[in-house]
């Protein structure tokens, strides 16, 4: 299974995985120790990557036509015509992508050690990132 194939599956699944953090460890009174040990437990780690594995493995499974047609209502035009009948989005993907569920629950724990190591500068860049935040607020209600 090439890695750029894991990489390029994963990334999203990890993004989606961080973007909740800053607000969990702003909650949270002492949200470094707590995020850090609720990422590092191995129940917490089983838990996420069998979801995680079981969520790949369901999209794998889904009907590309609805794709399709949001592709053509992008401008794709003959995005229907050339996907085949009855395909899933797995078929499409190739056989490679059959062995991604269980490559994302292997990999998923180490993940999640990696984020619990990155707790401690989520914390130091809480401030920073609150900040991000309110310009980017105050740059959207400009928009309306």
């Amino acid at each position: 299974m090439s890695k750029r194939f894991v990489s390029a599956a994963l990334t999203p699944l990890v993004a989606l995985a961080l973007v909740p953090a800053p607000a969990m460890a702003r909650e949270q009174s002492h949200e470094g120790a707590e995020m850090a040990r609720q990422l590092e437990d191995p129940r917490n780690q089983q838990a996420v990557a069998n979801a995680m594995g079981a969520m790949f493995g369901m999209m794998l499974n889904m009907k590309a036509a609805p794709l399709a047609k949001a592709m053509e209502a992008m401008g794709e035009s003959d995005a229907a015509r050339r996907i085949p009948r009855g395909a899933t989005l797995g078929d499409l993907a190739g056989p490679e992508a059959r062995q991604m569920p269980r490559e994302i629950k292997r990999r998923v724990p180490g993940m999640m050690t990696a984020m619990a190591s990155m707790t401690g500068m989520l914390d130091e860049m809480m401030p920073q990132l609150e900040a991000i935040s309110e310009q980017m607020e105050r740059d959207f209600r400009r928009l309306d």
